[in-house]
């Protein structure tokens, strides 16, 4: 019995102990779990290779304008389409809507209807819309108005500080002059033009410009062998924090701390740091650029590809992203900061403060 008893406390102890280290390594492979994606990456680095972007990827970039003006064509019946005066529509709900053709406003007018034009509108200084309003003609909007939602089937001048403070698209061209509010987003067929002091969030043109001189027809850029060329080669160059001025390189460019590249240097492929990206004057990038610090582009300079930055980016005199047959976007999540004579070919997008100076 003394002998059977011995056996069995060395079989629980046994046991126990086998149980303890089981304890023990699940213990220690819970604390090991944690470090394996990062451990892995310091070794393999896959998340080192540039940053991918179908560019193939395309959105209905006016999708919300369009839904507003097939809510109005739905809703119009017929010859009733012409008949000024007052309707009640079904839009989103059901609205009280002011019909006519030629609409002038006075200064210092408040409108407390949506409004469907037929024809042109024009607005005197310091008008009121409470409501939204669609344009069959052309649009000139008076200083300091302020404005909820436009849609235009033409074109679009808004003279100096008038306010959008939901959305306007046209389907021709948008001048906006000095110090406007665009909105939530300010979308276009053709060129968007904002001049200086004027603040956005969305916009979409093509292009988008601060230029002065670019009236509604720009000339493109005639384009080199550089920046026809089309990106292709996988090679990547790694851990650079300066690249000398007036560099060529043949690949794409990846740094784990900032990066500036210098003046007149051409860079086939595409640009990644994880921090903050300085782009000297007279720079061609024909790639994507992402940062996730600051991302400042110098005077002149050109990116083909798209511009993304986890904070701020500023786009100096000049700058070009994108062209004719490429429509690219700059995205900076805190803020954009454009300066005068800068093109881009799509889209320009914060979820902070756009500013142009």
């Amino acid at each position: 019995m003394a002998k059977n008893g011995t056996l069995q406390d060395l079989s629980l102890e046994g046991a126990l102990l086998m149980i303890l280290a089981l304890a023990c390594m699940l213990l220690v492979l819970l604390f090991i779990l944690p470090f394996v994606p990062g451990t892995r990456e310091l070794f393999m680095k896959q998340d080192a290779s540039p940053l991918f972007i179908n560019i193939d990827y395309s959105r209905d970039h006016r999708y919300f304008a369009f839904s507003f003006r097939k809510l109005f064509l739905d809703s119009l019946e017929g010859p009733a389409e012409a008949t000024e005066g007052f309707r009640d529509l079904m839009l989103s709900k059901r609205e009280k809507v002011q019909i006519i053709g030629n609409a002038r406003f006075a200064r210092g007018a408040v409108l407390e209807h949506v409004l469907y034009i037929t024809h042109d509108l024009v607005s005197e200084n310091n008008v009121i819309f409470n409501k939204e309003a669609y344009v069959r003609g052309t649009v000139h909007i008076g200083e300091d108005n302020r404005l909820q939602a436009l849609a235009c089937d033409g074109d679009i001048h808004i003279l100096k500080g008038a306010r959008f403070f939901r959305w306007l698209d046209a389907e021709g061209d948008i001048k906006a002059e000095e110090q406007c509010a665009l909105g939530v987003y300010a979308t276009c067929g053709g060129v968007l033009f904002a001049a200086r002091a004027c603040s956005f969030m969305r916009l979409y043109g093509f292009p988008v410009t601060t230029d002065t001189n670019s009236g509604t027809a720009l000339e493109e850029d005639q384009p080199d062998s550089v920046i026809a060329a089309v990106f292709e080669s996988q090679s990547i160059e790694r851990n650079l924090s300066n690249i000398p001025a007036q560099s060529r390189k043949n690949c794409s460019v990846i740094s784990r701390d900032s990066l500036t590249i210098g003046d007149h240097s051409v860079i086939r492929g595409h640009v990644k740091t994880h921090k903050s990206l300085v782009i000297g004057a007279n720079v061609i990038i024909t790639g994507n650029i992402f940062a996730e610090g600051d991302i400042e582009v110098g005077p002149q300079s050109r990116v083909l590809g798209t511009v993304f930055s986890q904070k701020r980016i500023l786009l100096k005199q000049g700058v070009r992203v994108g062209a004719r047959d490429r429509i690219k976007s700059v995205i900076g999540k805190r803020s954009i900061t454009l300066e005068g004579g800068v093109r881009v070919y799509g889209y320009v997008m914060t979820e902070g403060k756009g500013l142009v100076v």
